[in-house]
């Protein structure tokens, strides 16, 4: 029986397109070799076999993806070589002008090609990708017209699903590896991450899950490891090394942070005991966070940097000069945080990476946010009350209740409800009850610190990761993590500092500025915050023009009147109401000033 020539030009252009995309991983390969020299940067290690298995598997991916999902719907509805050809050497030329792009961009920068960045690019940069596209298409179709003449014929030996299948084992690896050396908090595998463009894999700890890896073992083996490496090859963190003279006695510092505790939630009716500190402190009253989420906000915190240096840091194990101070000066670490540190936020392989014997999670008699900060409060006094009185202390207290929205069932509210209240309106008063039974324990530890005589000798800063929102402005968001608005961005800051006067400040600060503010303050260090922060002291007099912010995915520019929201697929730029504005015009040169900012650390 005859086969029919569709049939037959569909199996021809199926095994010519199979081999076009294999030809074009080796291509694509051969260019990304780029990024591997950057990466060797971090110094030879068993990692390289994991990273040599991941090149391979994802630029087949990338060559093979265009193929599966475009070329086989036209070969199976059209299949003509008139047609199909013609369209693969156009998509093969795309995938590899962008490649081309984006290893230029990464050379340049540290960070990959996005909607934005090509937006920015000057008519020079777009002249050169324009050749590199004509160069590119001139090589795709000698390539194409090349398999297709070694492809006329079904091959004897089937190679190819050897390939396929060597292919599909690399990705698989990779994934598992990756999986097991985030288990393992081994830096040099997750490091690779972010030297490929659009590389995602497994990032979820699936094996600690399953019980096959005992995190705290694995975590202290990676910590153990990480202390005799120097810190992060493929930073420049920071700039310059710090020149520091610390006045005798030191001071102890306290930082306390409420998750997702609002700017105006600092107030007598919500907050009493923190509005009474405020009296008796420096308050902030235009203070932003540097992210909408715990893990941003933490981060902009502790490294006074923006977070979308946190994949980097991350995976490096990199610890911010502030807590490098802590350690080096002797100062014992009161760490208390209400929920686990390794999950979303991530202290642990951050601000808190060269920490051992690092508490990892509190745990409580009862279930409950309210049950495990007041846990995390009774733990923090006892520590207190066992340290050694003749060293300093850094005491951290991390609280989860607000952001739970969750005081004890037996908290009476503090915000009456009317019936046929609308849902977000019945969460915002339970979520003001939750942080006002904070606020009760925050008090405990602020009597405590005044019984034991440690107020003068000790710098107390208290704020919030972000803030969060209930729909006041009617577009529709909610909670955190969702917007860049002024409830999910703004926080309190109240810093009262031993010798200084109590008073409030209106100019606009952020957490960039807290490490900047106890690295010259507490420590005396002489170089300019611009050596290892993105912002200045907060008694400098200083406010921010623009504010790098980010989430999980997406980042934003924030100014005095406009937010302009980046995202991986494009762009959008809001109002200070947060509305959308029409047509606006791109701020070009903060754009720039912002993405330099976001690169500086990385190395040449």
């Amino acid at each position: 029986m005859a086969v029919p020539q569709s049939d037959s030009s569909r199996r021809r252009l199926l095994r010519w397109g199979s081999w076009f995309a294999v030809a074009n991983a080796a291509l694509l390969a051969l260019v990304a070799l780029r990024y591997l020299w950057y990466y060797s940067a971090l110094g030879p290690s068993a990692a390289w076999l994991y990273a040599v298995v991941a090149f391979a598997g994802h630029m087949f991916l990338l060559a093979y993806l265009p193929f599966l999902v475009l070329l086989v719907p036209v070969i199976v509805l059209l299949p003509r070589p008139r047609v199909v050809l013609p369209l693969a050497v156009l998509l093969a030329a795309v995938v590899l002008s962008f490649l081309v792009l984006d290893s230029l961009v990464f050379a340049e920068n540290r960070y990959h090609l996005s909607a934005l960045t090509a937006s920015l690019l000057a008519p020079s940069t777009w002249a050169f990708v324009a050749l590199y596209f004509v160069v590119g298409l001139a090589i795709e179709a000698m390539l194409a017209g090349w398999v297709w003449r070694r492809t006329a014929h079904a091959p004897r030996l089937r190679i190819g699903r050897y390939v396929a299948v060597g292919a599909v084992l690399c990705i698989l690896a990779s994934h598992v590896v990756h999986d097991f050396a985030e288990a393992h908090y081994y830096m040099p595998v997750t490091a690779l991450t972010r030297y490929l463009p659009l590389y995602f894999p497994r990032g979820d700890k699936g094996l600690v899950r399953l019980g096959l890896v005992n995190r705290t073992r694995a975590r202290e083996g990676g910590v153990v490891a990480a202390l005799g490496r120097p810190p992060g090859g493929a930073l420049n963190y920071p700039r310059s090394p710090l020149r520091c003279k610390p006045p005798s006695p030191l001071l102890n510092v306290v930082l306390v942070v409420v998750d997702a505790m609002r700017a105006d939630a600092l107030r007598a009716d919500v907050a009493p005991r923190l509005a009474a500190l405020a009296a008796d402190a420096i308050r902030f009253d235009t203070h932003y966070s540097g992210g909408n989420s715990s893990r941003s906000g933490m981060f902009s915190l502790f490294y006074g940097i923006p977070a979308t240096y946190w994949d980097a840091f991350a995976s490096l194990g990199r610890s911010p000069v502030l807590m490098d101070l802590f350690q080096q000066y002797g100062y014992q670490l009161g760490l208390f945080a209400s929920q686990p540190i390794y999950r979303a936020v991530a202290l642990d392989r951050t601000a808190l990476a060269r920490i051992p014997n690092l508490r990892l999670q509190t745990h409580a008699p009862e279930p409950g946010s309210s049950a495990t900060d007041r846990v995390l409060t009774d733990e923090w006094l006892d520590w207190l009350e066992r340290r050694d009185p003749a060293r300093p202390f850094f005491g951290f207290l991390y609280y989860d209740a607000a952001v739970a929205i969750e005081p004890p069932d037996n908290y009476p509210s503090i915000v009456p409800v009317a019936p046929g209240a609308r849902k977000q309106a019945r969460q915002y008063a339970r979520y003001l009850t939750a942080v006002h039974y904070v606020d009760s324990l925050v008090g405990r530890v602020l009597d405590d610190l005044g019984r034991r005589g440690l107020l003068d000798r000790t710098v107390i800063v208290v704020t919030s990761d972000h803030g969060m929102e209930f729909d006041e402005n009617g577009l529709g968001f909610t909670g955190h993590g969702t917007a860049f608005s002024e409830a999910q961005m703004r926080t309190p800051l109240l810093i009262r500092w031993p010798g200084r006067p109590p008073g409030r400040i209106a100019r606009r600060t952020s957490h960039n500025d807290v490490a900047p503010t106890l690295v010259t303050g507490v420590f005396g260090c002489t170089n300019p915050p611009a050596d290892y922060a993105s912002g200045h002291s907060l008694f400098s007099g200083e406010q921010w023009e623009w504010l790098i912010a980010t989430s999980y995915a997406d980042y934003a520019l924030l100014e005095a009147e406009r937010v302009t929201i980046v995202y991986p697929a494009g762009y959008e730029i809001r109002d200070r109401d947060y509305r959308l504005i029409e047509h606006p015009t791109l701020p070009r040169e903060s754009l720039r000033a912002a993405l330099g900012e976001m690169s500086r650390f990385y190395q040449p």
